[in-house]
């Protein structure tokens, strides 16, 4: 890696097109974020850098509630608030709520605040053009819905802003990095045969998972009939519709179906991890737990989750809120010795960015190619050596890219600074002493 460079003092107020944009404050922006927990920290990261855009305000993010993720956690559930407005402090100005005074002319309440629709991936001039002689004659804002309101590529000193916001600023809620702590501790007291490390797979085969991915399994008819059930139940006649085409051993071929337990066990075996490999499990519930899951514990018997690291009090207060389940598998994902990746999705994505801008650019992630592994378990003919074989090619390959920089850096949702820290934001690691950003995680020692 580089030699680290200090950063940029970051200018928000830079002309980014002919719009005049004053000195102080123009008013108060007002987002809401929509998703799950990291479709949602996407959300805060760009508010940040588009109130840096604007010179505004920010009011802390609210969520919105989702009729699939259900969670109705407000910013101070998952985020340290405090934190989160001190770490911006010189950058943007960050509050808890609009003033008074500027509230009451809309009865006290957000919602009467008109909003705007801005559309997606929409450039930083869109928002000076558009968006900033509104907010100058109003006072305030509100941008609903914000999910990817924000092209990838932006002037560097706005990329900072992302940067500062998503490795600095947002930092788990107390009750969730205290018993994330504790669920990390226990895998290193569990892994002690491995010297207290121990690996990580994000498995994504609950069941809204299998439905979506229109994919078949063993079930049969009633398999097919229970997904379809699913499918209708939670995306109402979406998959019905005449311009939805798919076939399900077409996507299979494609690499597009989640990747079973079984399936992640004989990866992990042929590339070389033996029954000693201690394995947390970061998933939602699985379709079919015990059925499926079964081949998998047989083959690691030293298998852990959140459920069976933490007692029943201890979880207590988490049950019912996905995105405070999803920042306990979160934390202990981001510090395994290794992580991997069984589909694709904003949580592998933004982990693999974060251990990238922990451990010195490698991801140190596992990310099959699921194409070559369905092929290679469609071959009945294939030896366990063989199978092997290309399973260590694949790791090795995986290993390599976990260590890449794009050479021609295109910023788009594959090639973001939440997948791609470096360089833009390894500034960060020197810029620490002068600004006051401290390490919001460290990696154990």
């Amino acid at each position: 890696m580089k030699v680290h460079k200090p950063c940029p003092v970051p200018t928000v107020r830079r002309h980014l097109s002919s719009v005049e944009v004053s000195s102080g404050p123009t008013g108060y922006l007002i987002v809401e974020a929509n998703g799950g927990l990291n479709q949602q920290r996407s959300a805060i990261c760009n508010a940040v850098a588009v109130a840096g855009i604007l010179n505004a305000v920010l009011v802390i993010p609210s969520f919105d509630y989702n009729s699939v993720w259900k969670d109705p956690s407000e910013f101070r559930d998952i985020y340290d608030e405090d934190h989160f407005i001190a770490t911006l402090e010189g950058y943007v100005k960050v509050v808890k709520e609009l003033p008074n005074e500027l509230l009451s002319r809309y009865d006290h309440n957000i919602t009467n605040i008109p909003h705007l629709r801005v559309e997606a991936w929409a450039p930083a001039k869109h928002y000076l053009g558009k968006v900033y002689p509104v907010l100058q004659e109003q006072g305030v804002v509100r941008i609903a819905p914000f999910a990817n309101r924000l092209a990838m590529d932006v002037p560097s000193h706005i990329q900072l802003l992302r940067c500062i916001t998503n490795y600095r600023a947002l930092r788990f809620s107390s009750p969730i990095s205290t018993l994330a702590q504790k669920l990390q501790n226990r895998m290193i007291e569990r892994s002690s045969m491995t010297g207290g490390k121990y690996v990580s797979v994000h498995l994504r085969f609950e069941e809204d998972m299998v439905a979506f991915s229109c994919c078949l399994y063993d079930g049969g008819d009633a398999e097919k009939f229970e997904m379809d059930s699913f499918r209708e139940k939670g995306w109402k006649g979406k998959f019905k519709k005449k311009d939805f085409d798919f076939v399900a051993g077409r996507n299979r071929i494609d690499g597009k179906c989640p990747l079973t337990p079984l399936e992640v066990g004989m990866m992990l075996r042929a590339m070389g991890f033996d029954n000693n490999t201690s394995i947390y499990l970061a998933s939602g519930k699985l379709y079919k737990a015990e059925q499926n899951l079964a081949p998998l514990l047989k083959m690691f018997p030293l298998l852990y989750t959140k459920e069976s690291l933490a007692t029943s009090d201890e979880l207590a207060p988490f049950q019912g809120y996905s995105s405070r389940l999803a920042a306990l598998d979160y934390t202990v994902c981001l510090f395994s010795e290794v992580f991997v990746t069984t589909q694709g999705g904003n949580f592998p994505h933004f982990l693999m960015g974060h251990r990238r801008f922990l451990y010195n650019g490698h991801a140190k992630t596992i990310k099959p190619d699921k194409r070559m592994f369905v092929s290679l378990l469609e071959n009945m003919t294939i030896s366990w050596k063989d199978f092997k074989d290309d399973m260590d090619a694949m790791l090795l390959e995986s290993d390599r890219k976990g260590m890449m920089i794009p050479r021609v850096r295109k910023f788009n949702r594959k090639n973001s600074i939440y997948t791609f820290p470096l360089p833009e934001c390894d500034c960060l690691q020197s810029h620490d002493s002068s600004h006051g950003l401290n390490h919001t995680l460290e990696p154990p020692r």
